[in-house]
């Protein structure tokens, strides 16, 4: 079987740490191959999704502050009962 290094950066060894002992594997490689083999394909699936979606467009209009004419001086009619 061919192999190739891969470098980690060392911002990902605690939560790499974290998951060589929830998985119980004994090393990084294992650990990234375990990684490939079970989330592989989603993520190559997954991974433009984002870009499918529409972005929000930001709006301001219900930040606004209330004005006069939100306001009721009548009480509420119930109705349903």
């Amino acid at each position: 079987m061919a192999q190739t290094r891969a470098v980690m950066p060392s911002k990902f060894l605690p939560l790499a740490d974290e998951l060589l002992e929830v998985t119980g594997v004994n090393d990084y490689s294992t650990l990234i191959s375990v990684l490939l083999s079970r989330y592989g394909e989603h993520l190559k699936q997954t991974w433009n999704m984002a870009n499918l979606a529409p972005s929000p467009q930001p709006t301001t209009d219900h930040f606004a502050a209330p004005t006069a004419d939100h306001f009721s001086t009548e009480p509420p009619v119930l109705t349903g009962f």
